[in-house]
């Protein structure tokens, strides 16, 4: 039996939300294509082998919590740098899509984050909050999830991963939302994303079987589908 390692990083720092859910649906989902899913819970000052695992997922984080976790993934750099080249699978949700960029702006503090990716990042003096409606090209439906935060993204030079159909942007006036490169998935979206949008998380279990040449088998979960439409529908009224 195949078997897919997912690597669930600072699950104790960046859960603010719940954002563990998105590990918990992504691993039944995985298994309902008849795959073993071995979860690995990673925190600071535990060592990582960014080879070993085949999917890594980061969630939200208070501000204090994630400056304990830049601090501490810092010493990764390279080591994600090169996961990310060879094409290793990121879903990073909420404040932790800041640690990847050149800088994060902290009330006119610049820390360096991992300067992966191309853009920067700070911290603002208002709340962005609310339900969001945004687009993919790759999906047929669109995303629903929620934003509390304050920061946002300039100088961004990188795909974005979203359209915005409601809501706000990487910043506000921005039509555009979030990250995509190679097999990096970065969105400011709350939700749990996964949990909210079972076509998103069926179209990341097949970039990862494709990944392994696997062949998918399609299948509906009425009840996520069900509760997704009673999503959509809540927050277009």
């Amino acid at each position: 039996m195949k078997i897919i390692k997912i690597a669930h990083l600072y699950y104790d720092l960046m859960n603010l939300y719940g954002e563990n859910g998105n590990v918990r649906v992504l691993k039944k989902h995985l298994e309902n294509q008849a795959l073993k899913v071995e979860v690995y819970f990673l925190t600071v000052d535990d060592k990582i082998d960014f080879e070993k695992y085949d999917f890594f997922y980061i969630g939200c984080g208070s501000n204090e919590n994630f400056l304990i976790t830049l601090y501490d993934i810092k010493k990764y750099q390279n080591d994600i740098k090169k996961a990310l080249e060879n094409n290793k699978f990121f879903l990073v949700t909420g404040s932790s899509l800041n640690l990847f960029g050149k800088h994060f702006n902290k009330q006119n503090n610049l820390e360096d984050s991992l300067n992966i990716l191309n853009f920067e990042s700070k911290q603002i003096d208002f709340r962005i909050v609310g339900e969001q409606i945004f687009q993919n090209p790759l999906l047929n439906n669109p995303l629903i999830g929620f934003q509390n935060r304050d920061y946002i993204i300039h100088n961004h030079n990188e795909k974005p991963l979203f359209k915005i159909l409601t809501g706000t942007g990487s910043k506000p006036k921005s039509l555009e939302e979030g990250i995509y490169k190679n097999n990096f998935f970065g969105t400011y979206l709350l939700g749990p994303i996964l949990a909210r949008n079972p076509h998103f998380t069926e179209y990341l279990v097949q970039k990862i079987l494709e990944e392994k040449n696997i062949p998918y088998k399609h299948y509906e979960d009425q009840y996520e589908t069900k509760a997704y439409q009673e999503y959509l529908k809540n927050v277009n009224n």
